[in-house]
């Protein structure tokens, strides 16, 4: 029995050493493997973050031209930007000394 066990050995250690060399390549390139998919799923994330912030951006700019031929927006643009007022309406400047 053991005269057998060691003649097979000699005869089928080609195939250990093989399956080994296998094992090793197939790990090694396992490892790159997540290697590059957490690499595309970290990229993935931050085109979506930024997707989300352009579609933000998008809905803020339609709603900004949608309002531009509202009287009430163009006179709020106008007050806040400008410092006009309209008639009636009494103008207050504050002036401070302070530094801060």
């Amino acid at each position: 029995m053991q005269h057998a066990i060691s003649s097979w050995i000699q005869r089928s250690w080609w195939v250990v050493a093989f399956s080994a060399v296998v094992g090793l390549i197939y790990m090694h390139a396992l490892k790159d493997r997540n290697a590059a998919l957490a690499e595309i799923s970290f990229r993935f994330q931050e085109m979506e973050k930024e997707r989300f912030m352009v579609l933000q951006e998008k809905e803020d700019l339609q709603l900004r031209i949608a309002s531009q031929n509202d009287p009430a927006w163009i006179e709020m643009v106008l007050m806040r930007e400008i410092g006009v007022v309209p008639e009636g309406w009494i103008k207050v400047h504050f002036q401070t000394d302070r530094q801060l």
